[in-house]
């Protein structure tokens, strides 16, 4: 028995030898996944789409989620979840057709159901979203799987009673959270407006959302909380729980493999999305709480890619293999002066605080902040010329920005002549007035993010020219995570905060965040004409009327001073060019971008030549076939083995 195993295995393996010689030879390589390393400076606050505030949360959301269209490299509309689309004629009524080769991550198709889901909550808590409160909560409709058609009315939701939890501080309480009423009067709306502010909808699976919404037996339409107290927004508030199990299933570019909180995400490429499947097999996110030590991991390999300050591209000796890739960055670096009334006035959930700070509400103490900053010297100074100076919270790369801002004389002694206008005297260097029966000076904290450089160095200018002014300023380093809680809306636990925001290439987003009632309102900012500017600019057909209102916007705001716009800075990327190709690197806000996904479609890894001994060869293209008349001879001289073997196995 054991000769025929013997014989067995012999006759096995030289069938395996002459399988090798009548093939055609290739390479046998083994396959390592394509993963890329990504460092980034702190960590998502959220990856829930409705609760997500933070650029790095949608950096995400972009990768997992897809939204119904899609910017493209010019700043218009190209398809995303809908294919195409049409307008009715007297433009109150929009059809839009989805892309039938859509899927879940979990394999279930994806059909207009789903878009009118997402569309359909996102109108019902419109009290917070920007891009939908002129869509007909009461009117859509899908005839079929892949088609949706949306109505627009003057304002398609209505006042709401809602639970609000006072910021997390304090006794929650029931109150009517006053939007404008529904108003079901067909409206022709801005076409422009409205699909530019798709882009940051992101769709939402109806299969996992509505169960633990609508349905939730605590949340939803069948609870005792909805049905007897009108508690017509719990879904809501039930993911404000931490517990909420935020379903991560989307359409998008990657899938969501692994979150190991305060260290890293993993994400995997989804073989099936519909636009076409990423190069790479995965994505590897690190979080760090330091630029400089995330700079230096790019330097060593360790990351591939990361965004970096320009002190580090400036004196950071990059190496060769170390490709830097900058563009406009489509945002804003500036201070946020606090004008919540509750902390300004200490009282509420500020009752504990034993300063009042209503000074910060007083228009000409702001005008004086915006006069004494030279904006200039921050540009140049704090990013090494890698930004400019800025008034205007629309950007100067948008045609929406306001090239005739009228704008303040700058300079301390401009600063100081406007506190003195308004009765502000200065009494051992600092200014003070009684506002509102209390005595107060202009004495206040700046709060910035520790471990950001840049930021290090403008704070630190700030504080000198408000110091120059009449002010006393106290500068204060925030770890990332605690400074956007401290910052978060309705929150608002700051004086003064040093801060960035981004904003889409359509004035509409920028707009909503300074309404009254915006859900990502960055200071208390109430200011009854923006909020009229918003409504009126998502209604008018009128291209040059739309375009006043915005500059209008801009004037008002600037005016205001209670957000102080200081620069425009370029997003600075680096990433190992002897790793990866990129082809599409020159997206405004930069290949890492929260709009930008056909960077991570294309990205690809470097062709890296084979080397054999000490010289260096290229993979060329497959080897011919060998001719047949050497496979014969080697088979007949294989068969000649084969018996010869079999002979002294019997012989044995």
């Amino acid at each position: 028995m054991k000769k025929e195993r013997i014989l067995l295995s012999l006759t096995l393996a030289v069938l395996m030898i002459f399988a090798l010689f009548a093939s055609t030879p290739t390479a046998v390589v083994a396959q390592t996944p394509k993963i890329m390393n990504i460092g980034m400076f702190g960590e998502p606050d959220s990856l829930n789409p409705v609760m997500a505030a933070s650029i790095s949360s949608w950096e995400f959301i972009n990768w997992i989620f897809d939204p119904l269209v899609r910017w493209d490299d010019n700043w218009g509309i190209q398809p995303g979840l809908a294919e195409s689309w049409d307008w009715a004629p007297n433009g109150t009524q929009l059809v839009m057709h989805m892309d039938p080769d859509a899927t879940w991550h979990d394999g279930t198709p994806f059909t207009a159901h789903d878009a009118n889901w997402t569309l359909f909550t996102w109108t019902w808590l419109g009290f917070w979203v920007g891009q939908t409160p002129r869509i007909d909560h009461f009117n859509i409709s899908v005839p079929d799987d892949h088609t949706l058609v949306l109505n627009f009315v003057d304002s398609g939701y209505a006042n709401i009673y809602h639970w609000d939890p006072d910021g997390g501080v304090g006794p929650p309480s029931w109150e009517l959270n006053y939007r404008d009423e529904y108003n079901g009067t067909p409206v022709a709306i801005n076409q422009e407006a409205f699909l530019t502010g798709l882009t940051y909808v992101p769709i939402l699976a109806k299969h996992l959302w509505n169960p633990l919404t609508w349905d939730d037996p605590t949340y939803g339409t069948e609870s005792t909380n909805y049905a007897v107290y009108g508690y017509q927004d719990a879904i809501w508030w039930g993911m404000l729980d931490p517990a909420w199990p935020t379903p991560l299933n989307g359409t998008g570019a990657f899938m969501l493999n692994e979150y190991k909180v305060g260290e890293y995400i993993r994400l995997d490429a989804n073989p099936d999305y519909h636009l076409g499947a990423p190069n790479i097999d995965g994505i590897l996110v690190t979080f760090y709480d330091n630029v400089d030590v995330m700079t230096e991991a790019v330097k060593s390999g360790v990351l591939d890619f990361c965004e970096t300050e320009p002190v580090y591209v400036h004196y950071g000796n990059l190496p060769d293999e170390v490709t830097v890739n900058e563009n406009s960055w489509m945002g804003w670096e500036g201070l946020l002066v606090n004008q919540y009334y509750n902390y300004t006035n200490a009282q509420g959930e500020y009752a504990t605080r034993t300063v009042k700070h209503n000074a910060l509400r007083q228009p000409e103490v702001r005008k004086a902040m915006n006069q004494a900053i030279n904006k200039a010297e921050i540009a140049a100074t704090a990013y090494l010329g890698h930004a400019n100076a800025a008034d205007s919270l629309i950007h100067t790369a948008l045609k929406w920005h306001n090239d005739a801002l009228v704008t303040y004389p700058t300079g301390a002694a401009a600063a100081r002549a406007t506190l003195e206008a308004a009765g502000w005297t200065e009494v051992a260097g600092v200014y003070q007035k009684m506002v509102e029966g209390t005595l107060e000076t202009l004495e206040f904290e700046l709060k910035y993010v520790t471990a950001i450089p840049t930021d290090f160095v403008i704070k630190a200018l700030v504080k000198s020219y408000l110091d120059a002014a009449g002010f006393s300023i106290t500068t204060i380093p925030v770890e990332s995570t605690t400074f956007t809680a401290q910052t978060a809306t309705e929150i608002w636990n700051f004086d003064i905060a040093l801060t960035f925001y981004s904003q889409i290439a359509d004035p509409n987003s920028m707009m909503q965040y300074m309404t009254s009632d915006s859900w990502i309102n960055p200071n208390g900012v109430n200011i009854t004409r923006v909020d009229e500017i918003y409504k009126e600019q998502q209604l008018t057909t009128n291209d040059v009327t739309r375009a006043a209102l915005c500059d209008e916007f801009q004037q008002i705001m600037y005016d205001d001073s209670s957000i102080i716009v200081l620069v425009e800075y370029n997003d600075i990327e680096i990433y190992r060019n002897d790793v990866w190709t990129f082809t599409h690197t020159d997206w405004a806000s930069g290949i890492l971008s929260m709009w930008n996904i056909d960077s991570w479609l294309e990205v690809d890894e470097v062709v890296v030549p084979t080397t054999t001994g000490t010289g260096t060869t290229t993979n060329g293209p497959p080897l011919p076939p060998l001719p047949m008349e050497l496979l014969l001879a080697v088979g007949l001289g294989i068969v000649v083995l084969v018996i010869v073997v079999v002979y002294f196995v019997k012989k044995k």
